[in-house]
């Protein structure tokens, strides 16, 4: 019933047996290894951070934290694939008959390193260690100074 309303009939058909040609492109069956809204938007985020992926390959290898700095490790937290994306990009294969797009192709260089994610998060806490510990002490500051006969705590 809905077919009639997205079909044309030709000029020379029999109205006993309507030929039919579709308006509609049919849906091509589209093979994404991960989630095209989700690829879409790491795509956006690593040209706008302006690094690349031996950059940032290099600093998760080596552990360097200071090389990437904490705005764009929140932001690779943030691009860390689902396991069954992970599955699926491990899986992929270059001779397949579709190709990853930069999103797809950053991902998978990152999980060729040993616990990419992880190290990525271990090494957001070194980039915030110094910042979350000046933030404490001056907490603590903040209470001797309201609680002046609480005992001194030493940091």
């Amino acid at each position: 019933m809905i077919e009639t309303l997205f079909v044309v009939n030709t000029r020379h058909s029999n109205p006993k047996e309507p030929t039919r040609r579709y308006v509609l492109p049919s849906p091509i069956q589209e093979n994404s290894v991960i989630d095209p809204k989700k690829a879409q938007n790491i795509a956006i985020s690593l040209r706008a951070l302006n690094v690349t992926m031996e950059e940032v390959c290099e600093a998760l290898s080596e552990g360097n934290a200071d090389a990437l700095g904490a705005e764009l490790l929140e932001s690779l937290l943030k691009m860390a694939p689902t396991n069954e994306e992970e599955h699926r990009l491990k899986e992929y294969k270059d001779d397949s008959p579709f190709k990853l797009g930069p999103a797809e192709k950053f991902l998978k260089a990152v999980l060729h390193i040993p616990f990419a994610f992880k190290r990525v998060d271990a090494m957001l806490y070194i980039a915030n260690f110094d910042s979350e510990v000046e933030y404490i002490k001056k907490s603590f500051e903040t209470l001797e100074f309201n609680h002046p006969r609480s005992p001194k705590l030493e940091i």
